[in-house]
């Protein structure tokens, strides 16, 4: 049997972005790093200034923002997480989880592998990041065939918070990836001890392949 991955890695699963058009500032990961037009300016400012005028801190508002951005990309609505991803970063570039989104869309909608990455690496650089970050890192490693780098970020998952969901099903699936049969019945018996995601019948399979070696 040869698996696909089990794991709901959604930057998989979603549809490329077609090429056609230039998409606007507000459609691109940190706006494009280009300099904006004036109206969009604009728009920015009298945000920062609703936000200052609120009850809550830029910082409390970009996590708000941001998960508005997680609820948008699992629906599959690209326009509005990109965009609740910049806003999170206009109000706090230390957020980690806004380099993360873009992390995301660059993978998914983009399938701009090396910007995804970049993203990653700065998601992870910084102290308020979700150990999901990690997890799926690793996931988009072991997608490039870079199984070490991808067995380091999902360790460092585990280290952070040993209950990271799926970082022992990514793990496992990693050690099937290196034909190590025995790690990976392991890491796949934690995984489900642990409620991970595992492919049906993938543990068993594991298990019986480090037997009859």
């Amino acid at each position: 049997m040869r698996y696909s991955y089990f794991v709901c890695a959604v930057f998989f699963l979603l549809t490329a972005h077609v090429q056609g058009a230039p998409l606007p500032p507000n459609q691109l990961p940190m706006y494009g790093g280009l300099e904006k037009i004036e109206k969009l300016r604009e728009a920015d400012a009298a945000f920062l200034a609703a936000v200052d005028k609120s009850a809550y801190s830029r910082s409390q508002t970009a996590q708000n923002v941001v998960q508005a951005g997680w609820t948008a990309l699992q629906k599959g609505d690209m326009t509005t997480a990109i965009k609740r991803f910049n806003q999170a970063w206009l109000l706090d570039p230390e957020n980690g989880n806004a380099y993360y989104g873009f992390a995301l869309v660059a993978a998914q909608r983009d399938r701009a592998m090396p910007q995804a990455e970049k993203f990653f690496r700065l998601a992870i650089s910084k102290k308020t990041v979700a150990v999901v970050a990690y997890v799926d890192y690793g996931r988009f490693l072991w997608s490039q065939n870079r199984l070490d780098e991808s067995l380091e970020q999902l360790q460092k998952s585990l280290q952070i918070s040993p209950k990271a969901f799926n970082a022992r099903s990514n793990i496992a699936f990693v050690y099937y990836k290196k034909g190590d049969f025995k790690k990976s019945c392991e890491w796949a018996k934690g995984a489900r001890e642990n409620h991970d995601q595992l492919e049906p019948g993938f543990l068993e399979d594991m298990c019986a392949r480090a037997k009859s070696r």
